[in-house]
């Protein structure tokens, strides 16, 4: 038996290919650390780094017997999320049910759409509500009920909202990650950038200190907030020395806001001379050349630009403050310290049609980057963008996620121009142009070391190619 179970469900697209990674949830091993810290038998279920089914995790949930299922979601697998609970709460009524994440947080009420499934839903940062809910349901209250922030529940017929929970400041007072908790041997890296290292992802700040328009994450967080480079660095070393893992990436939506923090990391871990190499998501504003050189020589191998788009009103319509010659400078100075460069793109915003889609792909051909994803639309509530789409009824069906993977092929929405039908083509060929170029295949086999990191490429490049062409052949020109 187990007390209290925190699960990762599973998404809808079965097993992952070459071209996705797999990672662990650290909200939810942040969760069980606390948990542990309460003094509360824990584990961690997690169901997508095992690839278990629905079925699957249904099973193991009921081998586990818990006393509390507390489980996360994103939008994608929200209804996965509600069906765990449900067939959980068939099987043993007396569980208690608890479900947060992005998608309750900014929907709680969809969480009691369906009676008698979920007992809390916890809205916003979950750390210090779970560190007064858990002693509630214990029998061991520190507060009342209706005092613990940030929570829905039903009382008497009704729901009930308590008063919102602010954010957490100072993030160097939560505990590291529960890894032992974790499969950690399950997680891997993309195929094509698969480096025969253990593979595991790090965050080290919260938010975002700008509002692009189809970002949830950015929307939800009321302000950016960082861990210290010493905090940040003890994770590190723990990783490191105790899960032997040498690949890092780091998932935080702006991991350069504070220059000074970053070099002062990077300092760190070449002065522990560290075997590590690691990546980092970025904006093309934020660097320069003292910074990049010191991410370099501390290990940092690859970087990921959002550039979104690939003409200059479309930076202006998604509020990303940028420009075309801003994304060049920058690209081309990371590729100058050896940094591997990954450019996204987003294709399908509502305002587009044919013209914008070739504009994106050709600035796309011109930036060059090592590795460059064109993904579909994916308007997420809570954001800008997804009012727009809403507003125009630009949604195919009613907005059904389950499924939905942003390198999949199907579309969501339409646009004011173009179908569903036309964004899969357009996405797809993009894949097609930009990969199958003699220039890109030539530079690519060049910078390949050596066999084993050349079936790697392959692997991971023939998943995204097959993926494109079924886009192709599946869409409308």
């Amino acid at each position: 038996m187990t007390d209290i179970l925190c699960v990762v469900p599973s998404f809808n697209y079965g097993r992952l290919e070459s071209i996705t990674p797999k990672c662990p949830n650290l909200g939810m091993g942040i969760i069980a650390a606390i948990i542990e810290q309460l003094g509360y038998d824990v584990k961690i279920l997690d169901c997508f780094g095992n690839e278990y089914t629905k079925e699957e995790s249904i099973k193991q949930i009921e081998a586990h017997d818990p006393s509390v299922i507390l489980i996360g979601s994103v939008t994608a697998n929200f209804s996965i999320a509600m069906d765990i609970l449900k067939e959980a709460k068939a099987k043993n009524p007396l569980v208690i049910t608890i479900i947060g994440g992005p998608h309750v947080s900014v929907n709680p009420e969809s969480a009691f759409e369906q009676p008698a499934i979920v007992d809390y839903a916890v809205i916003g940062e979950a750390e210090e509500t779970i560190k007064e809910l858990i002693p509630l349901i214990k029998g061991k209250p520190s507060i009342k009920r209706e005092e613990i922030k940030g929570l829905m529940y039903v009382a008497d017929g009704q729901k009930v909202r308590t008063t919102p929970r602010d954010v957490v400041k100072e993030l160097d007072t939560l505990p590291l990650p529960a890894y032992h908790l974790f499969p950690m041997e399950k997680y891997h890296s993309y195929g094509w950038l698969d480096l025969g290292k253990k593979f595991t992802t790090m965050t080290t700040s919260r938010g975002c200190p700008f509002k692009c328009s189809f970002c949830q994450s950015s929307h939800q967080a009321k302000y950016w907030r960082q861990r210290s480079a010493e905090n940040v660095f003890r994770e590190i070393r723990l990783l490191y020395d105790q899960y032997h893992i040498g690949h890092i990436y780091f998932t935080d939506d702006e991991f350069c806001v504070n220059h000074k923090r970053v070099i002062q990391l990077c300092d760190m871990i070449k002065a522990a001379q560290l075997d590590i190499v690691w990546e980092c998501l970025t904006r093309v504003n934020h660097m320069d050349d003292d910074l990049l050189a010191a991410m370099a020589s501390a290990g940092c191998k690859s970087i990921v630009f959002g550039l979104e788009v690939g003409y200059e009103e479309g930076f202006k319509r998604i509020n990303k403050p940028i420009t075309k010659e801003m994304v060049i400078t920058a690209v081309r100075m990371a590729q100058k310290h050896g940094i591997i460069v990954k450019a996204s793109f987003v294709m399908g915003f509502p305002w587009e049609g044919v013209e914008e889609l070739k504009q994106t792909i050709a600035f796309a051909k011109k930036v060059n980057a090592e590795i460059t994803f064109f993904n579909m639309l994916t308007p997420y509530p809570g954001t800008p963008v997804y009012e727009e789409v809403m507003q125009n009824n630009l949604f195919e069906q009613p907005a059904d996620y389950d499924g939905h993977l942003m390198q999949g092929t199907e579309s969501l929405v339409r646009t004011a121009k173009l179908s569903t039908k036309q964004l899969q083509y357009w996405t797809g060929r993009a894949v097609l142009e930009y990969y199958l170029r003699p220039s890109y295949l030539l530079k690519r086999i060049r910078q390949v070391n050596n066999w084993q990191e050349f079936k790697r490429n392959f692997v991971g490049g023939n998943g995204l190619l097959r993926t494109a062409l079924k886009k192709v052949v599946l869409g409308t020109p």
